[in-house]
């Protein structure tokens, strides 16, 4: 790669003013040939140019003065082309790297980078080069990985939905087929279309909710909130109703006015989206889901930890992602999209949402959120 220690603007300055000591230095030579070749003096003395003077004609002053002039200009050429290539090369080659770069971003590798080492007028232009490849390459990379999203979120659409669809047809044929003969196994027939239909309409709720956070087009009632009395409230709202599942809800720690920044709303739509996943995947008959917040500087750090199956360590930071599920059974349980949902609620929030692995067993969703001083809004 081209090194230089010098910028341009001074490298052009040193040439001129060498070209300015040449041109004085040519000028010198080329008068002291002409006297040695005309009159055969290389050190005139006053007494040498009287007499020289005296001797030669006019026509031959003339002669002298062209010859001295022809001389300093074939020079003067002479040293303007040698420091005119040098100066080309000077601004040619550092164009090669960069020619180079451009050529293989073209070539589609994103990942090439200038390493130029010249300290001049190129380097910040190669640097600039280097930040838009990297940029260029990250959003190539973001915009393959939202292409999968996003055919991936098509596959999971259209099996969530076509899961209770198939039902509700086979229980509607059921009925109009006569399977259903008792007005019994009618009445079950229409229960179970019914929950169907309530199962198609959360989809489409949590689909519709979901993009909506997705394309920024959802407007978050953010205020300050006591933490410890928004989470009791859930709670008490919610514990007979999940007890009666086999959930049972232990709020271990409660602190005294402490705010965050939430949307009290939204915050029970996390809440109760990550109870019911420890519903859907418990393996006992009767479960346990442990709420704790620890108090920080900054921040308050919500725990959410159950005793159900958990999950494999490499999958914790998949948890997340739109219609992930950590094994083929559990395509039969859930849309997928609660957690995806959650996850961009608490960053709409100006916090943080993780996966962790309990001491024991289960699984603990740990979300930050920021700490704020009581009326802040």
């Amino acid at each position: 790669m081209y090194h230089n220690r010098m910028s341009i603007k001074r490298s052009l300055f040193f040439s001129n003013f060498r070209m300015l000591l040449i041109s004085l230095g040519a000028f010198v030579l080329s008068a002291r040939i002409v006297m040695f070749l005309v009159y055969g003096v290389w050190r005139p003395n006053p007494e040498a140019v009287a007499a020289i003077h005296e001797t030669y004609t006019r026509d031959m002053h003339m002669a002298m003065t062209i010859l001295l002039i022809a001389l300093f200009v074939i020079v003067v050429s002479i040293v303007n082309n040698i420091v005119t290539h040098r100066m080309t090369q000077r601004i040619v080659k550092p164009l090669e790297p960069l020619n180079e770069g451009v050529r293989q971003i073209h070539a589609n590798n994103l990942a090439y980078r200038i390493d130029y080492k010249g300290i001049d007028e190129f380097r910040p232009v190669c640097e600039a080069f280097d930040g838009m490849a990297a940029r260029l390459e990250a959003s190539t990379a973001q915009q393959k990985k939202n292409e999968a999203a996003r055919r991936e979120l098509i596959a999971g659409i259209s099996h969530d939905l076509r899961t209770p669809l198939t039902s509700i047809k086979g229980y509607i044929e059921g009925i109009e087929t006569g399977v259903a003969s008792t007005p019994e196994m009618k009445e079950e027939y229409f229960a179970i279309v019914k929950n169907k239909t309530a199962d198609l309409e959360h989809i489409i709720e949590q689909l519709f909710l979901f993009s909506k956070l997705e394309m920024d087009d959802f407007s978050l009632n953010l205020r300050c909130v006591d933490i410890s009395a928004a989470i009791y409230d859930i709670i008490e709202d919610s514990l007979y109703e999940y007890a009666s599942r086999g959930l049972g809800i232990k709020f271990t720690e409660k602190h005294e006015s402490v705010y965050v920044s939430a949307d009290v709303l939204m915050l029970r739509n996390v809440i109760i989206n990550i109870l019911e996943n420890s519903v859907k995947y418990k393996t006992k008959e009767q479960g346990q889901m442990e709420i704790s917040i620890a108090v920080e500087k900054d921040f308050v750090l919500m725990r959410l930890t159950d005793d159900g199956p958990g999950v494999q360590p490499e999958m914790l930071p998949k948890l997340f992602d739109v219609f992930f599920r950590t094994d083929p059974s559990r395509n039969k349980k859930g849309s997928g999209l609660g957690l995806a949902i959650n996850a961009k609620i608490i960053e709409r929030m100006g916090g943080s949402i993780h996966a962790e692995l309990p001491a024991n067993e289960g699984l603990t969703i740990a979300i930050k959120l920021p700490r704020m001083q009581e009326g802040a809004y």
